[in-house]
């Protein structure tokens, strides 16, 4: 059957209208006795053949890690979900047959002229199976036996592991199960920067369990990165998972992503390279111990010199692999003289003396200040793991929207259209409790080495989530900013964009957004420290009574005081605070007792800790904090 597959994403990056296929059923389709799979091929002219058989396979695997009932329709629904991945991936290795004419007929002058030579014919694709078996590759080495009790303890850990690994990165944007054993992941150096240049845009790997798992070792393959660059860094981890073959699946993945940088720089050498090594070691070593002996044999000028310096007979003997090569005479110090040692030891002593100096300024003066690294570790760091960038050279955020708590009442509330500026603090006051909220943004480039926005320095509250700000994108065709005011965006969701100079898609999306703590925020000293505040003296003692027991010149049976919230101020009415305060008085909801000096919530009758009456007749027509009255009817 030939047919056109559409992706069904909205959001697919590839400017293919659909996958063209050739699927071929068997006859003897579905039933089983080990009859032929069906086979696709993909047919797109415009697709390189690499990531043809890349999609062909993907096909392949569908077939393999599904049940008996998987229906050809289903097959094809689970490609068209791995679709994107397996485009993304390397494309695969071909095989390539170039012919050339025979130089024999060249050298013969006298045979007749011979046709000319045919063009050179290159065969990319998959080798038959009977081409691979006449040829001169090696052999592969013949697998280790392993016992039926090794290989069912295997198959059971196996399975643990596998589970274990799909439980807990089942949930990131970019795990993928491709097949039984066969895992997409993603993966985040932790020293990013150390690593080789490279290998700094890895992002996620490819995860091979093999069915002997852990009888034989894993293996990663590193995605986006040429195969050169990757293969020393595949290697050390391949060695790594045979020295701890007790580790489990997880385990070999984070140190994978806490010391990639180290076994990016140890990697192991290829067979071929080791043996050069050695070629050239033994020939350093037959160098070093020919200038040994003729440095022992043959005296020097100076009496320091005239010792051989490769070392005695009796060390080479218990050492052997160790070769010493003697220093040219030129760096023996012998060969100077008296007064230009004590010059140059004066010297190097004045130089490190004043180097220390220059240290110890340097932590005190303005040059710590003028550091480019401590300029922006500081607040709190806008993070973005797993940024996927699509024909994106640069990434700004240049309008934050933010939602914020306050740290004292834990209110929400909202910042937006936020600005980068280094120096300028937005301060507002919390709605609920009048706390100061102040929030600065510093911005940051984000490309595919970086994930960083920026850095946030906040007073007064904390930060909740990213609410839907502007971004301006750089093409990487041709270096063209986006014009303002951007791209709005939001995390999840997936942002397109079309470069004005070259017409290119731009494309990035925000799968997380992580904040973290680097150091303490400055924004506290860009305003003045709050003044404390004087303490409140009423002159009264908790226990006994208020002078007059709480009376007043206005009412002569209102036994009570009242903390009114306008001011938070003490007064025995509202009569005696509009005397005093300068502002129109509010409800009271606290009250100090008459009785027993103890301040409480308002209660209209008694006292809640004495229980003592502070009307005088209950239910009586007095005033009682700000409940309407015969008295304040008289008064109004």
């Amino acid at each position: 059957m030939d047919f056109g597959m559409k992706p069904s994403d909205p959001d697919f990056p590839f400017d293919i209208d659909a996958l063209q296929c050739a699927l071929v059923v068997p006859a003897s389709y579905p039933s089983g006795g080990g009859a032929a799979p069906p086979r696709l091929r993909v047919t797109n002219s415009e697709m390189d053949r690499g990531f043809q058989i890349n999609v062909e396979r993907g096909f392949d695997a569908v077939l393999a890690a599904g049940k008996a009932n998987l229906t050809l329709l289903a097959a094809m629904n689970a490609l068209d979900k791995r679709l994107e991945t397996l485009l993304t991936a390397q494309p695969a290795e071909m095989f390539s047959i170039k012919i050339v004419p025979n130089a024999a007929a060249k050298e013969n002058p006298h045979a007749p002229t011979a046709a000319p030579s045919p063009p050179e014919v290159v065969i990319r694709d998959a080798p038959p199976p009977e081409m691979l078996a006449h040829s001169a590759l090696p052999a592969k080495p013949a697998e280790p036996a392993y016992s039926a009790e090794q290989r069912a303890a295997a198959r059971a850990r196996r399975e643990q592991e596998l589970r274990q690994l799909e439980a807990r990165l089942q949930r990131l944007p970019q795990f993928t199960k491709l097949a039984d054993g066969l895992f997409m992941l993603p993966v985040e150096p932790r020293k990013r920067a150390d690593l080789p240049l490279p290998l700094q845009a890895v992002k996620t790997v490819e995860l091979t369990v093999p069915e002997a798992y852990p009888l034989q070792p894993c293996r990663v393959q590193l995605q986006g990165i040429e195969e050169r660059d990757a293969s020393p860094l595949e290697r050390a981890f391949e060695e790594r998972v045979s020295q701890v073959p007790e580790w489990t699946l997880m385990n070999h993945i984070n140190y994978l992503s806490a010391n990639m940088h180290t076994m990016a720089r140890e990697a192991p050498r290829k067979p071929e390279e080791a043996t050069v090594a050695a070629v050239a070691d033994q020939m350093v070593g037959l160098l070093g111990t020919a200038q040994a002996s003729s440095a022992a044999t043959k005296p020097a000028a100076g009496s320091a010199t005239a010792q051989p310096i490769a070392g005695s007979a009796n060390s080479d003997d218990q050492k052997g692999h160790i070769v010493t090569i003697p220093r040219p005479p030129e760096w023996h110090p012998s060969n100077a003289e008296d007064d230009d040692d004590e010059d140059s030891d004066d010297s190097y002593a004045d130089d490190s003396e004043e180097e220390s100096s220059q240290d110890e300024d340097a932590v005190e003066g303005p040059r710590a200040e003028s550091s480019p690294a401590a300029g922006p570790e500081r607040g709190i760091a806008l993070s973005f793991p797993h940024l996927e960038l699509s024909g994106i050279e640069l990434l700004e955020l240049v309008n934050l929207c933010l939602t914020v708590k306050c740290t004292r009442c834990k209110d929400m509330r909202d910042f937006v259209n936020l600005k980068p500026n280094n120096t300028d603090v937005r301060t507002e006051s919390c709605e609920k409790c009048a706390n100061v909220l102040s929030i600065g943004y510093r911005m940051d480039m984000m490309h595919a080495n970086s994930v960083r926005a920026g850095h946030l320095d906040l007073d007064g509250c904390t930060p909740v989530d990213l609410l839907t700000s502007n971004f301006v994108p750089t093409c990487s065709g041709c270096s063209t900013q986006y014009p303002s005011p951007g791209v709005a965006s939001v995390r999840g969701e997936n942002a397109m964009a079309i470069c004005r100079a070259c017409h290119k898609k731009m494309g990035f999306r925000i799968p997380e957004v992580k904040f973290l703590l680097v150091s303490a925020s400055t924004g506290r000293a860009a305003r003045p420290l709050p003044r404390k505040k004087a303490k409140e003296n009423l002159g009264i003692v908790v226990g006994q009574e208020l002078p007059r027991r709480g009376r007043c010149s206005h009412y002569s049976k209102s036994l009570r005081w009242f903390r009114f919230s306008c001011c938070n101020r003490v007064y025995p009415c509202d009569r005696c605070h509009d005397a005093e305060a300068g502002h129109p008085n509010e409800h009271a909801n606290r009250m100090i007792c008459g009785h027993c000096s103890r301040e409480q919530n308002f209660r209209p009758e008694d006292c809640g800790i004495c229980h003592a009456m502070l009307v005088g007749k209950k239910g009586g027509g007095f005033w009682e904090g700000g409940k309407g009255t015969y008295f304040s009817f008289l008064r109004f």
